[in-house]
Formats: structure tokens, C-alpha cells, sequence
């Protein structure tokens, strides 16, 4: 690749002057740092075509799109019940609905006696409600107020049955 010329033809005599065994050391210096530039540029080279490759194989991997959510439900000591790929037309079951149904009401009524708790639940019962539930809530938080009843009231929750009410 980038090799320089030699200029020695045959057997080079041993050098017999102090001139000429200072220019053999001197040739022996500067060509082993010839030799280790050569050897840093292949090495950069080398490192070079190597990140383009990954760089490639990460562009090809990033437009494959092949990430499948999965759904994983799990029981109330944390053992997994069922494991399967998200799917767009998923229908919970009954189970699953008045366990959220009650989740839900148990953050909206409860008032513990902490107020920190109390901005929790309601921010994840707003997580559940969309733009017009969202505002059935804060048209209900408006009127019983439950932040100004903490430290003088606590409510506990208890949701004894859900029952279905509708076929949908």
C-alpha cells in the first residue's frame, strides 16, 4: 500500500565508518517509525470500514420496524397469569374491568392523610378519563374539594363488588 523504494539491490556490506553504521542507525530509526505509521494507518483504516458497517447495519436494522409489543398480565403476588403479543382489537375481560372501575373510584373518593397521595390518585384517575371525563372530574373535584378536607378527614375506600351494568 504506501511502501517506499528500496535502494539496496543485493547483500548491503556492514557498515565499516562511524559515518556509515550513524546512517545504517539512522535508516533503523526512521524506518521502524515508517513502518509503525503504516501499521497506525491501517489500523485507522481498518477502524474506519469497520464503524461504517455498523453504522450500515444499524440503518438497515433501524427501517426493518419489527417491534412487537407484548402484554404480560400478572397476578397480585406478581406471578405472571398470561403472556401474549398487543394486538389493536383487544377486549378486556370482565375481571379486568371492575378491578380498574375500582381502582378508579378508590382514587377519587379516598382521602388519605397525606396530601401527596391525594394529588396522586387524582392525577392517575385523570390518567384514566378522557378530555370530557376530565372535565366530569374537575367539575367533581371543584365541589367536594378533596384537598381542603385533608388533615381534617380521611376516607378509606373499600370497593366490595362491581357489577356490570351494560352489555358494552
Amino acid at each position: 500500500m504506501l511502501k517506499r523504494a528500496s535502494t539496496a539491490y543485493g547483500r548491503t556490506p556492514e557498515p565499516e565508518t562511524p559515518y556509515q553504521r550513524a546512517a545504517k542507525a539512522w535508516d533503523d530509526r526512521i524506518g521502524s517509525s515508517r513502518v509503525q505509521a503504516r501499521n497506525w494507518r491501517l489500523m485507522a483504516f481498518g477502524s474506519l470500514i469497520l464503524a461504517g458497517g455498523f453504522a450500515t447495519a444499524l440503518v438497515w436494522q433501524s427501517t426493518r420496524g419489527t417491534i412487537v409489543p407484548w402484554i404480560v398480565e400478572v397476578d397480585k403476588l406478581g406471578q405472571t397469569q398470561a403472556v401474549a403479543p398487543a394486538t389493536a382489537g383487544y377486549r378486556p375481560n370482565d375481571a379486568q374491568i371492575a378491578y380498574q372501575l375500582a381502582e378508579f373510584i378508590a382514587d377519587v373518593r379516598a382521602i388519605p392523610s397525606d396530601p401527596v397521595v391525594v394529588r396522586q390518585n387524582w392525577l392517575k384517575a385523570y390518567d384514566f378519563a378522557t378530555d370530557k371525563g376530565g372535565q366530569v372530574l374537575n367539575g367533581y373535584a371543584q365541589s367536594s374539594d378533596p384537598f381542603a378536607k385533608v388533615g381534617q378527614t380521611q376516607v378509606a375506600v373499600e370497593v366490595v363488588s362491581v357489577l356490570r351494568a351494560s352489555p358494552d
